[in-house]
């Protein structure tokens, strides 16, 4: 047989008050049950820890050093006890958190941010994927959440807007429109949009494409825009598109943004995670969101 940790808790408290009778009345237990769990702790050690008297109750050499150990003992229980339960309530452990290129430069700093702030002892894993591949990160467990574009997630995702982020024009900063106060959607009807393929965003390309339709026309696209060969259409003068205006923080060579006049355009981001098995910090992440953009974003 191994000791308990109640028998561990008694011999401590026995210990610390040099008393079976104090012990017994602040561990709320009769005194000849106390006396027996210490006794039965003494024979399973197969060691006497106590001497007792009918005055006060003395440690042992042996009963000493055992008092040591049982304090580490029950205080790594009680931390054990404390972390699991963080982890369970989503306030520790580790997230991954996977994020597509339009939360890179604002929205995905100012989550992780306001996480370690809030809850120091959850670990952030982040990495960046493209927004069409979001499903499949999530489906076979390479991600536990991630934040995207709004799309149309199929049966099984679950989500909530956690943002919604202005659209600014992206131009050649030699663009007529580049040192402009702000322009009409409208007035890039006759420009080709250097927007990636809907399998690689859907989520922003539907927005973009939403956004010049309801200005009244529907975008000429370069069919050979993807990734980095987007921004170099941009900055050679072959065209425009539409980007989050965090942007600015990060903008390529030859390229200006410049303001849509009202109503404008923008952009939902969905943090989405699977609706079978949410990982416990999801309902932080969005309390997270909700104090950074409110909560009906």
């Amino acid at each position: 047989m191994e000791p308990e940790l109640r028998h561990l808790r008694y011999f401590v408290a026995v210990a610390e008050r040099r008393s079976f009778t104090r012990a017994a009345e602040d561990m709320y237990v009769a005194q000849q049950a106390l006396s027996q769990q210490i006794k039965a702790l003494e024979e399973i050690l197969g060691v006497r820890l106590l001497d007792r008297s009918s005055r006060r109750v003395d440690l042992t050499a042996a009963g000493a050093a055992y008092l040591a150990d049982c304090k580490r003992l029950l205080a790594a229980s009680a931390r054990a006890t404390e972390h699991v339960r963080a982890v369970a309530a989503g306030a520790a452990g580790r997230l991954r958190l996977a994020y597509s290129l339009s939360a890179a430069y604002e929205t995905l700093p100012a989550l992780t941010g306001r996480l370690a702030r809030e809850y120091p002892h959850l670990t952030v894993d982040t990495r960046e994927i493209f927004a069409g591949d979001v499903c499949h990160a999530l489906r076979d467990h390479r991600c536990d959440l991630a934040l995207a574009p709004a799309a149309d997630w199929p049966e099984g995702i679950s989500r909530r807007t956690v943002r919604r982020e202005p659209l600014m024009a992206a131009v050649c900063d030699r663009h007529p429109l580049a040192g402009a106060g702000a322009v009409d959607l409208a007035r890039l009807s006759g420009e080709t949009f250097q927007l990636w393929p809907r399998d690689m965003a859907p989520g922003y390309y539907d927005a973009v494409v939403g956004a010049c339709r309801a200005a009244g026309f529907d975008p000429a696209l370069d069919g050979s825009a993807s990734g980095t060969t987007a921004w170099a259409g941009i900055a050679a003068g072959r065209g425009v598109n539409l980007v989050v205006a965090s942007l600015t923080r990060q903008l390529p060579r030859d390229i200006a943004l410049v303001p849509l006049t009202a109503p404008g355009a923008t952009l939902a981001v969905d943090a989405v995670w699977r609706t079978d098995q949410p990982h416990p910090a999801t309902d932080r992440v969005l309390d997270a969101f909700a104090g950074l953009y409110g909560a009906d974003a």
